[in-house]
């Protein structure tokens, strides 16, 4: 039977009951006694109610995350420095030096690759001054100096893979849940599971997916996405980086690939009844859940189950779906995205 904590005015009343029942004079302090007495015992009860959570790692606070986390040896995940390559032009032979400062919309970022300018360009080596996600950039964003260098424009473009790789702290709950899952999940030297779980360890990655076999005995795929970024699909770079973080801890004897999912677009083509903005509205946001739901690499999207989140939708009563007209079924590597409605 679970242990109830008792309520302060129930402790009030108890220590009240004893005081006067062993006090001769009715009128004395016993009332302010048995008050002061139980909020110091209530105390004592919520300070016992708090410690109980502590014991848990999906209940407790962020102090003692922190050490469940040590116990299971899963760091929570820092914010890292977004890094790259501009392009600079300016004069031939114009020295850029490391330790330059530019700026794109209030973010710092630093040369730590100078360069000399040969026919009139060259390509630098960038890092964000300060670690977090607010440090990517497209390719073809433009960032400006911040103090003029000697015959070098002041303006340089990202090149084609853009400035990538920056992360912001691992939000707590995230962490809770990879702390959670590593008491669930034991290592077992090496199964499906232990490469998910190492390939969630590394910066940049919100879900991973293990496949067996993938081109052959031996071999060993590891689908990853960056739920926070856009498009969530990793570039080759950072994959590169989350397979070497990956090599220390696989077994010697599997040959691991890295790769990032294809990701397909699901488009609907649909009438609902009544058609009103908010119902579509609802509609929209009902599939979107969906997707996040079904969301699993190569899983297929049943039919079903979308008329089941469509007549779910809030406010509606009927509605005709024209396309997709069976279920979606991807490919062992693609992953199906959320594409949209067309309304008929």
């Amino acid at each position: 039977m679970a242990f109830e904590t008792p309520s302060l005015p129930e402790l009030i009343a108890r220590t009240s009951a004893d005081l006067e029942g062993s006090n001769a004079m009715r009128r004395s302090d016993a009332a302010v006694l048995a008050r002061a007495h139980a909020a110091a015992v209530y105390g004592l009860y919520q300070f016992l109610g708090w410690q109980f959570l502590q014991h848990r790692p999906d209940t407790c606070d962020e102090e003692h995350l922190a050490k469940h986390a040590a116990d299971r040896n899963v760091p929570r995940k820092q914010a890292t420095h977004a890094t790259g390559y501009v392009a600079m032009t300016g004069n031939v032979g114009a020295v850029i030096n490391v330790g330059v400062r530019l700026e794109r919309a209030g973010v710092l970022y630093e040369v730590v690759q100078g360069a000399t300018l040969t026919a009139g360009a060259a390509a630098v080596g960038i890092q964000a001054v300060e670690a977090g996600a607010a440090g990517n950039q497209p390719a073809g964003a433009e960032l400006q100096l911040i103090s003029p260098v000697l015959g070098v424009e002041p303006k340089a473009t990202v090149d084609a893979d853009g400035l990538h790789g920056g992360t912001d702290l691992e939000p707590l709950e995230d962490w809770r849940a990879r702390v959670v899952q590593a008491f669930e999940r034991v290592p077992h030297g090496g199964n499906a599971d232990d490469y998910v779980v190492w390939a969630l360890e590394q910066p940049g990655v919100t879900r991973a997916w293990t496949k067996r076999h993938w081109v052959g005995p031996g071999t060993v795929a590891v689908f990853v996405v960056n739920d926070e970024a856009d498009p969530i699909t990793l570039t080759t770079p950072q994959c590169a980086e989350v397979k070497a973080a990956m090599e220390s801890l696989r077994p010697v004897t599997a040959d691991l690939y890295v790769l990032t999912p294809e990701l397909v677009p699901v488009h609907y083509q649909l009438s609902v009844t009544p058609d009103t903005p908010a119902v579509k509205a609802a509609v929209e946001q009902s599939l979107k859940a969906l997707h996040e739901r079904n969301s699993e690499l190569g899983g297929r999207l049943l039919r079903t189950h979308i008329a089941e989140a469509i007549s779910g939708s809030r406010g509606e009563q009927d509605h005709e779906l024209l396309s997709p007209a069976a279920d979606v079924v991807p490919q062992p590597h693609q992953l199906l995205v959320y594409g949209g409605v067309t309304w008929m």
